[in-house]
């Protein structure tokens, strides 16, 4: 009897596991048929954000992705509270300098379309199978690739809002005939951006956009009366009768006692749970009056600058020190200083701080730096005073740089602070229905010919962004957008890597209308194969879009450049190295259907509506955030 449910146990035991091998041959010959049948589209159930890509090819995941974003490419960003509406646009216009236009939104679609394809195909063989059931499912959700500047974003917003908010009013202590004297705190009312912003961020990743209603909050007061009466004895130990000289070597100005007792602010230290409230200087407020004696004391150090003479490196501009007005430390020294109650102190020493360049080399012949690399070339013709201007002072900060053995270099970084401190010469942005002069027309010049020169050194590009829109500037000999590189303070940024084993130098030259940047080095042997560029998907541009502004006399209209089609355009570029090691890159530019904008001078904005601020009476329910109050 044991012996028969013995083999009727192990007979059991064989047809599981033949059917077991049949379920999973089964699994595999589906899974292999499923990889076949969509080699080269996206498995079925796949979305990006909420479209459907499932069973698509990658280039039509992209036109997928450009309809769904039509409304935003229009409209932008729509907040609305009441009947003001705020836009934010994916691109920030420049009224005379292309450069100056950037990308407040920007979705990358080739690297979505691409990790939508990769999904089922990126991990191992049972990873895969489980993916692809998932996506089968409608399960397999994938968020776009996509960058948009919220900070930008919140600014506007704060801009056209802020003459309707009521912030509140913390209780401080207010200085009068050198008695500290106790105000009164009040609540306020203020829209609750967070929310607001976040929902932007949701719209964005799924691409479904509608206007956001912008919710208020109540703003509740940091610190009461209660909180601070127990200070005035302490304030009124610290009071300042007499001003005080704020000395830095050969530099003295002099701040009267209200100054310094203006610095005088209540601050909570510790934990949430248990906090104490004690007095202090105020960070900020020393700031704003340091900010101007920053400016006079400070002086960028100078990096060494080198040309070729004669097949030798010569400097030309030799390394020097600079100095930074130290914020914290002068803060930290000051506070010790006013809040003790032996002395008054009638001096206060400014914290300078020794700032030493970067590179640091030995003999400059031993560089490795004797034959051209490459050169890149662009042309500026056409181009305004003022742009012409910026890309000589931008190429001269350029001239001489030398880029160390596996060093990265960063275009940003090696212009500086692009102001007027620099040299640099403002052009216009548009900004909502105002025009703002803003720093950094004609850099984006820069930032081509330094692709340019990359490409035919044979460097390897690390960071890269094309531009918008075409733009004429940044066509190459053939006449074709897509061999352009934008930058703008504080990115996008322009990179690339010096693998080569030895310094890299550039030099610059401007010639007439054309722009050179040479690179010289020490050819490792290395080859390079560049493509030329291939367009396609062109798109009209759409009508010209008027903005009313007061910054013009009623009636005039100024226009910004011609309309541009959209399009996108890629080229092949490898890189092929001594020891048989190829790098393969395809460099992709997406340009958008550009349209003409015109500014049209206008007595009152039809928009323009009442900045009466709110007060608690005049708030609805629904209007308000389901956050909860916050202290200012």
């Amino acid at each position: 009897m044991l012996k028969k449910a013995r083999f009727a146990w192990s007979k059991i035991m064989n047809i599981c596991g033949y059917v077991l091998i049949v379920l999973v041959a089964a699994m595999f010959g589906w899974f292999k048929f499923y990889e076949y049948a969509y080699a080269d589209k996206i498995y079925p159930g796949v979305m990006i954000g909420a479209i459907s890509v499932g069973g698509l090819s990658q280039e039509e995941a992209i036109s997928a992705i450009e309809k769904q974003t039509s409304a935003l490419r229009k409209s932008g960003l729509v907040f609305v509270f009441r009947d003001r509406t705020v836009s934010a646009p994916m691109i920030v216009v420049a009224t005379e300098d292309p450069d100056l236009s950037y990308e407040l939104i920007r979705y990358d679609l080739p690297k979505s379309a691409q990790s939508a394809f990769e999904y089922g195909r990126s991990g191992n063989m049972l990873i895969n199978m489980q993916r692809v059931i998932f996506s089968s499912l409608n399960r397999a959700r994938q968020d776009p690739a996509f960058e948009w500047m919220r900070q930008d974003v919140e600014r506007l917003l704060r801009e056209n809002l802020k003459t309707l908010e009521h912030p509140a009013q913390d209780a401080h202590i207010v200085i009068q005939n050198w008695q500290p004297i106790v105000t009164e705190e009040k609540s306020g009312i203020i829209f609750d951006y967070e929310t607001s912003l976040n929902q932007a961020y949701e719209q964005l990743s799924a691409f479904e956009f509608a206007p956001i209603d912008l919710k208020l909050k109540k703003d509740v007061p940091k610190f009461t009366r209660e909180d601070i009466e127990p200070l005035v004895d302490d304030a009124r130990n610290v009071i300042y009768t007499k001003g005080v000289a704020v000395k830095y070597e050969d530099f003295s100005a002099y701040w009267p006692a209200t100054t310094i007792n203006d610095l005088i602010e209540v601050r909570r230290t510790g934990s949430r749970f248990f906090s104490n409230v004690e007095l202090g200087l105020s960070f900020e407020k020393l700031s704003e009056l340091l900010d101007p004696i920053a400016k006079e004391i400070n002086i960028e150090p100078q990096e060494p600058r080198f040309a070729l003479e004669d097949g030798k490196v010569k400097e030309f501009k030799t390394s020097a020190s600079g100095r930074v007005l130290s914020l914290e430390d002068t803060f930290n020294n000051w506070e010790k200083i006013i809040f003790n109650p032996e002395t008054k102190a009638e001096t206060l020493e400014l914290v300078v701080l020794v700032v030493e360049p970067t590179q640091d080399i030995g003999d400059l012949n031993d560089l490795g730096i004797v034959e051209l690399l490459g050169t890149g070339k662009s042309n500026f013709g056409g181009s305004s005073k003022n742009r012409r201007h910026n890309i000589t002072v931008g190429a001269a900060s350029v001239n001489g740089s030398l880029i160390g053995p596996g060093e990265e270099f960063s275009l940003l970084k090696t212009l500086g602070k692009i102001d007027a401190a620099a040299g640099y010469l403002p052009e216009l942005v548009i900004k909502g229905n105002k025009t703002v002069p803003e720093y950094g027309g004609g850099l984006c010049q820069i930032g081509t010919t330094t692709f340019r020169g990359t490409l035919a050194a044979g460097l390897p590009v690390t960071m890269r962004r094309p531009h918008s829109y075409t733009v004429s500037y940044y066509f190459d000999e053939q006449g074709k957008p897509g061999k352009d590189a934008t930058i703008y303070d504080p990115a996008p940024d322009y990179r690339f890597l010096n693998d080569t084993g030895n310094y890299v130098l550039i030099t610059t030259t401007i010639d007439g209308d054309d722009l050179f940047f040479d690179y010289w080095g020490t050819k490792d042997g290395r080859s390079i194969e560049e493509g030329d560029v291939s367009i396609w998907d062109r798109v009209a541009p759409p009508e010209t879009r008027y903005v009313e502004t007061l910054d013009l006399a009623v009636g005039k209209k100024k226009c910004t450049e011609y309309p541009h089609a959209g399009m996108k355009a890629s080229f092949d570029y490898n890189i092929t190295y001594p020891d048989g090691e190829v790098k393969k890159e395809t460099f992709f530019s997406q340009y958008q259907p550009w349209q003409e904008v015109c500014l049209i001078g206008v007595e009152k904005l039809s928009e323009q509506v009442d900045d009466k601020s709110l007060d608690n009476g005049d708030i609805k329910e629904n209007e308000l955030s389901d956050s909860p109050e916050q202290a200012q």
